[in-house]
C-alpha cells in the first residue's frame, strides 16, 4: 500500500469455499421450501377434509363458517320413515320472515327408495339443509340421532329442535328470536319449549288453530313399572293454558316451566354444548333428563302463550322406531330408565358427581332446588297438584272450576268449544287398559291417545266441590266428574222397548278413582 493511501485492501473468499457457501444456502432454500410445501399440503388437505375453509374455521377457531351467524337459526329435526318430513321442510322455509337465515340439520332415518323419490331427494342439493341419511336398520333412537345433529351446527346464534312432523304460523322465526330476546330481560340463560298444539292429519292450514289456546306441559303422572323396574319417569301430558294466564300477562309473554319438550326448543346454540345430548337415552327420559340437566345448568324453561309452531302427536297410521325395533326397544327402553336414575343421582350443583361426565346434571344449580321449584321429589316418587297442574307458581283462580281430571289410567282435559259445546278429551295412558282384545286378552294402549270426547251438559259452579256432567252420544254414555271419581252409565234409547235399553235412571258405575287439579 502507498504511503498516505488510507484504503483498506478488500479481502476475498476463495472461490472454492464461496461456491461451497452458495450450494449450502441454496439447500437450506430448497429443503425450507419442501417443507413449506409439505405444510401447504398437510393444511389444504385438512382443510378438504374437513369440508373447506369455512367449516375448517369453525373447528379449529369457532369462526362461524355462515353468513350472518348472530341472526341465523340452526334447526335441528330427527326424522324415521316419516312421511309429512317433506311437507314440515317445505312450511317451515316458506312461513319463515327471513329463510335465508334458517339452516336446518337432518338426520334421516329411511328407506333408500324413499329417500331417493323426488320428493325427499330434493333436500341433498338445497344450500341451506345439512343431511344425514340412515336405513332404519341403522337407526339406535331419538337420543342418538339428535346427538348427530349437534354435530352439524355450524355457528348459528340460535337452535330451535323439532320432530319431523309439524306447521308453522307465519314469521315463526322473527317471533322466536323476539320472544328469546325478551325472556333474557327475566333470565340470562332461557329456553322456549313445551308441548305445542296438535294439528288434524293430512292438515296444511292453521287458520283455525291459531284460534285455540295454546298447550302448556303438565306433570301428569309416573311412567308404570315393568320388567322390575320402576322408573324414575314422568309421563308429561299437555293442556289448554287457562284464560286467566292469558288474560293476565301482557302478550306476547312467555311463562316460567319446570319441563322440557324434545319436540319444540327454542334457545340460544350454545345449550348444544352447555348440555350435550345424550347419544344412550332411546325416548323414554329424553325430556326428563333434558330438563334436569339444563335447569341445573342455569337454564330457565318458559313456555309461550302465543302459537308459534303445531305438531302431530298421534300418526296413528306410520311406523315409529319402536313398531320396526320392539327388541331395541325393550332394550333400550329399560337402559334408558336405568340411566335416568343414575342422572338424577349424580346431584347436581357444585358437590354433585361425576360420574357421568358431560351427561350428569349440571353445577350451577342442585337436584334439591330443582325439586323444592317444581314440587316434585323423585325419592318418595310424589308429584304436586301444582306440577300436575302445569302451573309451578301455583296460579289458579279461587273461584273457577279447574280444566284437568287426573287418574292412575289416563285424565280428561278442557279442550275447546265446538259448535257451541264445551267440549273434553278423556286420554288413556300409556299401558292402560283399553278392553279385551281379538285374543280375549286385555289389550293395553301402546302411547297415550284420546279415546273419546265428550260434551259437557252442566258443571256446579261452586269449587272445591265440582261436578262435571258430560255425554258422548257416540258411545252412548254419560259421565260424571267428581272429587271422589269418574261415575258413568248408558244413556238410554229413547225408541226402545222395554229391556232393550237400561233406564236413564240407572244407577251410575264407578269407572276410576281419582281428583281434580
Amino acid at each position: 500500500r502507498c504511503a498516505g493511501d488510507t484504503r483498506t485492501r478488500r479481502t476475498s473468499m476463495p472461490p472454492k469455499k464461496a461456491k461451497k457457501a452458495s450450494r449450502s444456502a441454496h439447500g437450506a432454500l430448497r429443503v425450507g421450501l419442501h417443507a413449506l410445501v409439505a405444510v401447504i399440503a398437510i393444511i389444504s388437505a385438512f382443510v378438504a377434509r374437513e369440508g373447506g375453509a369455512r367449516l375448517f374455521l369453525w373447528r379449529v377457531a369457532r369462526i362461524p363458517a355462515i353468513p350472518d351467524a348472530e341472526n341465523a337459526i340452526f334447526v335441528g329435526i330427527a326424522a324415521y320413515c316419516d312421511r309429512e318430513l317433506n311437507h314440515t321442510l317445505t312450511d317451515l322455509f316458506r312461513k319463515a320472515k327471513h329463510p335465508e337465515r334458517v339452516w336446518v340439520g337432518l338426520v334421516n332415518q329411511e328407506h333408500k327408495s324413499v329417500r331417493d323419490a323426488p320428493a325427499l331427494s330434493q333436500w341433498r342439493a338445497h344450500p341451506n339443509v345439512r343431511l344425514m341419511e340412515f336405513d332404519p336398520e341403522e337407526s339406535k333412537g331419538a337420543g342418538w340421532a339428535r346427538s348427530n345433529i349437534a354435530s352439524m351446527h355450524r355457528g348459528e346464534a340460535y337452535y330451535m329442535q323439532l320432530d319431523s312432523h309439524h306447521l308453522f304460523v307465519r314469521n315463526w322465526d322473527a317471533a322466536c328470536v323476539d320472544l328469546l330476546k325478551r325472556l333474557r330481560r327475566k333470565s340470562p340463560k332461557p329456553i322456549l319449549t313445551s308441548y305445542v298444539n296438535n294439528y288434524p292429519e293430512n292438515s296444511t292450514d292453521v287458520s283455525q288453530l291459531v284460534k285455540e289456546l295454546p298447550w302448556r306441559m303438565t306433570a301428569g303422572h309416573w311412567m308404570k313399572p315393568f320388567t322390575g323396574i320402576r322408573p324414575k319417569k314422568i309421563q308429561y301430558l299437555p293442556a289448554p293454558i287457562e284464560s286467566h294466564i292469558i288474560k293476565s300477562v301482557s302478550q306476547p309473554d312467555p311463562q316460567i316451566s319446570a319441563f322440557f319438550s324434545a319436540h319444540f326448543v327454542f334457545v340460544a346454540a350454545s345449550w348444544l354444548a352447555e348440555v350435550p345430548y345424550d347419544p344412550e337415552m332411546y325416548f323414554d327420559g329424553e325430556e326428563d333428563s333434558l330438563g334436569l340437566r339444563s335447569w341445573t345448568s342455569g337454564y330457565d324453561m318458559y313456555y309461550p302463550t302465543t302459537h308459534l309452531v303445531f305438531h302431530r302427536y298421534e300418526r296413528l297410521n306410520q311406523t315409529k322406531h319402536w313398531d320396526d325395533h320392539p327388541q331395541v326397544f325393550h332394550d333400550m327402553t329399560i337402559s334408558s330408565t336405568r340411566r335416568l336414575t343414575a342422572i338424577i343421582e349424580t346431584g347436581g350443583g357444585p358437590f354433585g358427581s361425576d360420574a357421568l361426565g358431560k351427561f350428569g346434571l349440571g353445577k350451577v344449580r342442585t337436584l334439591e332446588q330443582y325439586q323444592d321449584f317444581t314440587g316434585i321429589d323423585y325419592t318418595r316418587m310424589w308429584i304436586s297438584t301444582r306440577a300436575r297442574y302445569g302451573e309451578i307458581t301455583a296460579r289458579r283462580p279461587s273461584k273457577m272450576v279447574p280444566k284437568l281430571w287426573v287418574s292412575k289410567e289416563g285424565h280428561f282435559q278442557a279442550s275447546k268449544h265446538e259448535s257451541g259445546f264445551e267440549v273434553w278429551e278423556e286420554w288413556k295412558h300409556k299401558g292402560a287398559i283399553l278392553g279385551p282384545g281379538k285374543d280375549g286378552k286385555p289389550m293395553e294402549a301402546v302411547e297415550s291417545m284420546i279415546v273419546s270426547k265428550w260434551n259437557v251438559t252442566k258443571r256446579d259452579s261452586a269449587p272445591p266441590l265440582p261436578n262435571l256432567h258430560m255425554v258422548d252420544t257416540t258411545r252412548g254414555m254419560e259421565m260424571n266428574l267428581t272429587p271422589e271419581g269418574a261415575f258413568y252409565r248408558l244413556i238410554a234409547d229413547a225408541n226402545a222397548t222395554d229391556g232393550e235399553s237400561p233406564p236413564a235412571a240407572g244407577n251410575w258405575t264407578l269407572m276410576a278413582y281419582g281428583y281434580w287439579m
